[in-house]
């Protein structure tokens, strides 16, 4: 894996939307590992714009994962119970520091 300054290689997740994109990159600063989650819109004229940047400690991250999991369930529920399709879960891996 590469690993450019304090910032190992980046995840970005596949969205429908061409002017719109999520990553999620480990990132190392005093010892300390962190992930981060950039969104960012593209702007023409001007290219990828950073929106916003959450950055998460290793317990964060574990309760983040359990509120997106919850999250998910809840919305499958009301499209089965809305009668509409599922669609399968994309599963990614984020980079390691090593």
């Amino acid at each position: 894996m590469a690993q450019v300054g304090n910032q190992a290689a980046t995840q970005v997740l596949k969205k429908p939307h061409a002017e719109q994109k999520v990553e999620v990159f480990l990132e190392e600063a005093t010892g300390v590992e962190a992930v981060a989650i950039k969104y960012s819109t593209w702007t023409e004229g001007l290219g990828w714009c950073g929106q916003k940047t959450i950055r998460l400690d290793a317990s964060q991250l574990d309760e983040l994962h359990h509120a997106i999991a919850v999250a998910r369930q809840r919305l499958r529920r009301r499209r089965d119970a809305a009668g509409q399709p599922s669609e399968p879960a994309q599963v990614i891996q984020l980079p390691r520091l090593s």
